[in-house]
């Protein structure tokens, strides 16, 4: 009797594909390139937009008039004759450094008057760099008062910027994010007068915040000032007008 040949077991059938883990491999790696060059570009376009927003606002920017003349440019030093000794305003090596209530009147010099409107331009020390609070103010005509507070509050008042002095001395009061609240960070307040069209401006660190109509006459005075209990440092001031007269 022959006997059958013996059969070989077979092996099994694999349960998946040898190729399955090469194509997810691939594919992870196409989503995490693709995610990555979207994770880039949208980094870019967060740091291009910090950079360039203050220019995109719709606030206009501060300008010289054209044809406004420069009278005064430099650290307000009593040197200068410019700015001449009074109560309360000491100069430093930084600059005019005012306190409590008092007000530095400048002095064109060779005669040269205001005539027919004035832009201060005034910057500011750090608040770290005082010991009272940076409030610092912009007198213009001996009646009109911008002041401006550390927490970026400010006031546009008649004869004083006391609010229990009464509501009618108040114009305008608001707050504004261009102001810089970091007590080591140095700000800048300017104030506009353009007596043909009565009318004032202010603006902070560059950018317009508000407006009043107002009347000073044709050749205001200007002086720099502070709050009843704060201080301001002055470091750099530009005068200019709008005929020196």
């Amino acid at each position: 009797m022959t006997t059958p040949p013996a059969t070989m077991p077979q092996p099994a059938p694999s349960s998946a594909p040898e190729t399955a883990a090469p194509m997810q491999t691939a594919r992870r790696s196409r989503f995490g390139l693709f995610f990555g060059i979207i994770a880039t570009v949208l980094t870019l376009g967060a740091v291009a937009l910090a950079v360039f927003a203050p220019a995109l606002t719709s606030a206009p920017q501060l300008q010289v008039p054209q044809g406004w003349q420069q009278i005064y440019n430099d650290t307000p030093a009593n040197a200068s004759g410019a700015w001449p000794d009074s109560s309360g305003c000491t100069f430093v090596s930084q600059g005019l450094d005012v306190q409590s209530d008092s007000t530095c009147p400048f002095t064109p010099a060779s005669g040269a008057s205001l005539d027919g409107g004035v832009l201060v331009v005034a910057k500011l020390a750090p608040a770290a760099d005082v010991s009272l609070s940076q409030d610092a103010a912009i007198a213009l005509g001996n009646s009109l008062i911008v002041l401006v507070s550390q927490d970026g509050s400010y006031q546009i008042c008649r004869d004083n910027c006391d609010i229990f002095s009464g509501a009618d001395n108040i114009l305008s009061t608001g707050s504004t994010v261009a102001w810089h609240a970091d007590a080591f960070v140095s700000n800048e307040v300017a104030v506009m007068y353009d007596a043909g069209i009565a009318t004032l401006r202010l603006y902070i660190n560059g950018q317009y915040v508000d407006h009043v109509v107002a009347t000073l006459g044709i050749t205001p005075a200007v002086a720099l000032a502070t709050s009843s209990n704060g201080e301001a440092l002055f470091t750099h001031v530009a005068i200019y007008a709008k005929s020196a007269g």
